[in-house]
Parts: structure tokens; C-alpha cells; sequence
């Protein structure tokens, strides 16, 4: 007889799906817990691009003692264009890996541009921070980030479904060099 993960459990090992695609570009819907998880945001303390360039991102609250039991970040360049890639292990400075790629599926879109986590344990927002790739192209110069957060919760039958958290949306901005001159 197999054994169903309890709703606890769900989940537990990051993403199962593409969902960056079918998330509204709103902010999330503040009914599911009251109150809800506010303060969520990304930090992208430099945010011009250019082909290959490496920018970190931190995903913080306002409140530095909080801490998120998961995340889903993205970057695209278009409602089902995803852009340039996370670095992996995906946390700077490269420790025990939290975050990874989403598994590969029939109809799973997502790519080195969308990573997730890989465990259910609450992170401090020390470990919160990526490293991204931009795209080796400038096609399309615009490039858009954003984060789903599980917020820490306490796990109950229902799972944390009202611990969810949407950061606003975080615009780049493509730069373009030429001869060392911006």
C-alpha cells in the first residue's frame, strides 16, 4: 500500500510546475490569511544589464527577523519568454543548496530563468540570495523579475496555502557598452 504525503508535506521539494506562468500580474489576493503576509519584496540593488552580466537579487522583508519556508523566483521577457538564467547553487555564498531548478514535465515551460526550493525548512533571509544571468541577446531589452513566497508558517492539514506572498514586479534595465563606455 503506497502512502499519500500529507498536506504538510505538499510540495516540501520546491515548485511541481511551471506556475510563473498562470500567476495574475497583480498582487495576490490579501483573503487567503488574515492577516496576510506583507513586506515581501526584491532587492536588486543594481539593476542595468548587459549581455552575460551577473546580478545578485535578494528576496527580504521589511521585517529582518521573518523567514520564508519557499520560493519561486523568475525573469522574462515576455508573458511565456522566460530570460537569461540563475546561477546554481543559486545561493551567494554557495552552501548547502536550497534552491534549484524546477524538474523538467510535459508542458512545463520553465528553465535555467525560474528557480525554486528544494526543501521545506524556513530560510533566514541571509540565505534568500540569488545570483542571475542576463541573456547573452538583446532582443528583447525588456526583463521583468518577480517572487512567490511561502511565507514561514506553521504547518497545518491544510498546508500553507495562507502563508503565500506575490512581490511586485522589478524592471531592468538593458545597457549597452560599447568600447568600456556605457
Amino acid at each position: 500500500m503506497a502512502l499519500a504525503p500529507s498536506a504538510t508535506d505538499a510540495f516540501s521539494l520546491g515548485s511541481p510546475v511551471c506556475e510563473v506562468n498562470l500567476l495574475p500580474l497583480v498582487p495576490m489576493s490579501p483573503v487567503l490569511r488574515d492577516p496576510p503576509p506583507v513586506g515581501w519584496f526584491l532587492s536588486v540593488p543594481e539593476r542595468r544589464w548587459y549581455a552575460g552580466r551577473e546580478i545578485d537579487v535578494r528576496l527580504v522583508n521589511a521585517d529582518p527577523q521573518r523567514r520564508a519556508r519557499g520560493a519561486l523566483l523568475w525573469a522574462k521577457s515576455g508573458p511565456l519568454t522566460g530570460a537569461g538564467e540563475f546561477v546554481l547553487p543559486g545561493v551567494v555564498p554557495p552552501a548547502v543548496p536550497r534552491f534549484g531548478y524546477i524538474t523538467p514535465s510535459p508542458g512545463n515551460a520553465c528553465d535555467q530563468w525560474s528557480v525554486s526550493h528544494v526543501d521545506s525548512q524556513p530560510k533566514t533571509q541571509a540565505q534568500l540570495v540569488f545570483r542571475w544571468r542576463a541573456p547573452s541577446n538583446l532582443q528583447d531589452p525588456f526583463i521583468g523579475m518577480r517572487a512567490f513566497v511561502i511565507d514561514d508558517c506553521r504547518p497545518t492539514p491544510g498546508g500553507c496555502r495562507g502563508a503565500q506572498a506575490l512581490t511586485d514586479f522589478i524592471d531592468l534595465v538593458p545597457t549597452l557598452f560599447f568600447d568600456d563606455f556605457e
